[in-house]
């Protein structure tokens, strides 16, 4: 027998599984009809629990784009930064001349 019992795999009282009614999940309790709201889910990639062979790739390659979106959100902030600091200083420089 393994490690843990079917009985705790499978318990009816584990507090990550949430059970709500329909009406609450069509966010009308009088309307009869409608489309169910599912949970978003933000970070699918998140488990590897029964991931297949092409998963890691799908994951390296996510991750990849999310590092170059972060380096290119960097880079116009240090290009906004840069671009403040030089109209700041012109400003200063044109005051110093006006006196």
């Amino acid at each position: 027998m393994g490690r843990y019992s079917s009985v705790q795999a499978y318990a009816d009282n584990n507090s990550n599984v949430r059970s709500i009614s329909y009406e609450e999940a069509t966010g009308s309790k009088d309307k009869k009809g409608g489309a169910v709201k599912a949970e978003k889910v933000s970070n699918p990639y998140g488990s590897t629990a029964g991931a297949g062979s092409g998963d890691f790739h799908v994951y390296r390659h996510a991750r990849a784009r999310e590092a170059m979106r972060w380096q290119q959100l960097d880079a116009s902030e240090q290009a906004k930064q840069e671009d403040s600091e030089f109209r700041r200083k012109l400003e200063e420089d044109q005051a110093a001349l006006e006196r």
